[in-house]
């Protein structure tokens, strides 16, 4: 068709190039002719240099001079005029996800050739094929399959042209996705690949690699037809466009241009003998041979840090109470799990297995700014209803849903209220999404069907029942939340949070886990006059820093012109635990030693601050809690000078959960004695924790 443009030329418009058609001149001979009757294209030296440069590209198949010259909504001429050396290609891959997710097949198709290549495999014949070819045909390849392909092979070197159906098919008319432009156009595929649709690739491929050679047959059937497909979609476009921007009839491509270049597909089931040969576009069938477990296994998380008496659970949290959510206790590498319905039973299984650390499958914070889960709230227009982290695993190609749509507003409800009860018995909460840590890790995610998903489970490392007894898919996602846990609390993972919105935690197996591991962040609680303020300056002069709540309350007193008072420092914090925001305060003072390598909180007075500063520093935290006898206390009270009496002070709402505080410590130490006393029995407390 080629033959037959003019839009290349200096000067000529599509509308010229059309009026030129009406007046019969249909080729550059014609248009030579036009020109200057006088001259031919067969006689030397053609009044338009570019018409000449045309004739010896189109000689010389130069297809890059054409792309050069003509605007990318005419490229689809070029591919017709050269459909030989035209590529279609297409990819599968483990998922959506260019952060996560890998190709396993890369499928194109030349004239009437069709190859492959599977991950794992000799990429030669694959990017030679690239190199060869002078145009690319992909259906969505410019926001999906190049860039997979550029992530895989670095310095990759596409064709200039290249036709992205996805788009052009729109310019004609034809939307959505290529199955439902293959129904329009009336494009049939093989029995063996009928029905299935792009999310069914990943789990053929989980499939083949544990040894099902039929599933990997499937998958390359599958790619074989959505290469055929894209040739028939590309007929059926160019026909389209050449009828919407009237280009005569004489003119304009043969209907099955590419569609006649179908190619065969074959397959080789045994290994060939010497003497044998394949036949054409024939696809040998072999037992995976790479590496079938997860990124990285339970075996290798214990020497990092040791976790075979470490505790856990894990929630795969649903909206209702009426409903089962599914539950893990993960101790070490040993889950059980079970299906439970209400949070109070979620309350007393946790009372009994005293973890650690909870992790939770639902959102458990709010869009900055939003009061309120529901549309009622008058911030819902300015604030919207997606957080950072949904937005942040969106751009990564992982898919979430918003926290507040309305189908999640009652669970992000639940989880948030879960959380908050959790945290006011003094136990770290987090955040995870066991469909994200699932992909990390590379183990099926339940979509690929639940025996796949058990056994990356087992793959990993995991025992428990669960191995051997069927159980439920929120039952494996509760395993894989808890799982989240285990690497929150070894450091590799990553927030993805804002400082007004708590993070999700998911797992970043290239976190250096270092400076996490060898840290020390202590807290001190205690009885007013215990001696942690004492205790912190003693540590300020062994280089540690230091940062106290009542710092951060004073700056807030003073902010609203108030002096820090005792009663005004008691009353701040009293209206700050009341209104839910001690969570929130307590990450504003680990804030003030974010990057210290050792440092001293001083002032937990809340089980939600214990609670706080592990989810924020994990095992680098300390917690200890200070006791000392009463007459002690009382003795050093009377030396303080204060607006209010000791026992006003001492009785004041604030101080009522120092109890429930000093049974959530690390250590709990004695100040009865002496200083040097009190300050060495510290020492051996700490000396293990301080980074080498």
């Amino acid at each position: 068709m080629l033959q037959n443009t003019f839009a290349h030329l200096k000067g000529i418009s599509h509308e010229t190039e059309r009026n030129l058609w009406r007046k019969g001149i249909l080729t550059w001979k014609d248009y030579s002719r036009f020109k200057n009757p006088l001259l031919t294209l067969c006689q030397d030296g053609l009044e338009d240099n570019l018409l000449t440069q045309s004739v010896h590209a189109l000689e010389t198949k130069d297809i890059d001079y054409f792309a050069n010259h003509l605007s990318p909504h005419d490229w689809y001429r070029i591919a017709a005029t050269f459909p030989k050396d035209v590529l279609f290609l297409d990819i599968e891959t483990t998922g959506l996800s260019l952060y996560y997710d890998t190709i396993t097949l890369i499928g194109w198709s030349k004239d009437t050739l069709y190859d492959i290549y599977l991950a794992e495999s000799d990429p030669a014949n694959f990017l030679a094929a690239i190199k060869d070819a002078k145009a690319l045909v992909t259906f969505n390849g410019t926001l999906f399959d190049l860039k997979f392909i550029r992530h895989l092979f670095a310095n990759i070197t596409f064709p200039k042209l290249h036709l992205d159906l996805r788009f052009f098919a729109k310019r004609v008319g034809l939307v959505g996705g290529q199955k439902a432009i293959e129904e329009t156009i009336g494009f049939t595929r093989k029995k063996s690949s009928h029905g299935l649709l792009g999310e069914t690739a990943p789990i053929l491929w989980h499939q083949y690699m544990r040894g099902d050679l039929d599933a990997l047959k499937r998958l390359i059937a599958y790619n074989h037809d959505d290469v055929e497909g894209m040739k028939a979609i590309l007929d059926t476009c160019i026909q389209k466009y050449c009828q919407k921007e009237n280009i005569p009839p004489e003119i304009r491509p043969k209907k099955n241009l590419f569609g006649q270049q179908k190619a065969k597909l074959n397959f080789q089931d045994t290994p060939l003998t010497n003497n044998s040969s394949l036949q054409e576009n024939t696809i040998t069938i072999s037992p995976y041979q790479g590496d079938t477990k997860p990124s990285i296994q339970y075996g290798q998380m214990n020497t990092i840090m040791p976790l075979d008496n470490f505790c856990v659970v894990g929630i795969d949290l649903v909206a209702s109470e009426e409903k089962e959510s599914g539950f893990c206790i993960l101790r070490g590498p040993y889950a059980e799990t079970k299906r439970v319905k209400t949070d109070a039973e979620m309350l007393a299984l946790i009372a009994e297995a005293k973890p650690t650390v909870v992790s939770i499958d639902s959102p458990l914070s709010l869009p900055k700014g939003r009061t309120s889960v529901f549309d009622t709230d008058p911030k819902r227009n300015e604030c919207g209803i997606t957080r950072f982290c949904e937005r942040e695993l969106k751009r990564r190609g992982v898919s979430s849903y918003p926290c507040l749509i309305p189908s999640m507003q009652k669970l992000t409800l639940r989880g948030m209220r879960l959380a908050n009860t959790l945290r006011h018995l003094g136990i770290a909460t987090i955040e995870s999404y066991p469909g994200a840590a699932q992909d990390i890790l590379k183990i099926p995610r339940k979509q690929a069907g639940l025996p796949y998903l058990v056994e990356g489970l087992k793959l990993f490392g995991l025992q428990g029942p669960f191995l051997t007894t069927m159980v439920s898919h929120d039952e494996l996602d509760a395993i894989t939340a808890a799982l989240v846990d285990h690497f929150f609390w070894i450091g590799m993972f990553e927030e993805l949070g804002t400082e007004d919105e708590d993070p999700l935690i998911i797992p970043d197996l290239k976190n250096s886990n270092h400076i996490w591991q060898h840290r020390l962040i202590l807290g001190l609680s205690g009885e007013m006059a215990a001696g942690k303020t004492t205790l912190a300056s003693h540590l300020a002069e062994q280089g540690f820093s230091t940062t106290k709540f009542s710092d951060l309350l004073s700056e807030k007193l003073k902010n609203k012109g108030l002096t820090a008072t005792r009663s005004n420092l008691q009353k701040i914090g009293l209206e700050i635990a009341s209104s839910g925001q001690q969570h929130q305060l307590a990450r504003q003072v680990a804030e003030k030693i974010k990057n210290a390598p050792k440092a001293v909180v001083d002032g937990l007075r809340f089980p939600v601050d214990h609670a706080a500063l592990t989810e924020i520093f994990g095992p680098a935290f300390l917690h200890i809690h200070i006791d000392c006898s009463p007459a002690i206390l009382y003795d050093r009270g009377q030396a303080r000078v204060e607006d209010v009496t000791q026992d006003i002070a001492r009785t004041h709402l604030v101080e009522q959960e120092i109890q429930k505080v000093a049974s959530l410590a690390t250590y709990r130490v004695s100040n009865n004695g002496n200083l040097s006393e009190f300050f060495q029995s510290i020492q051996p407390l700490i000396k293990d924790k301080l980074c080498p």
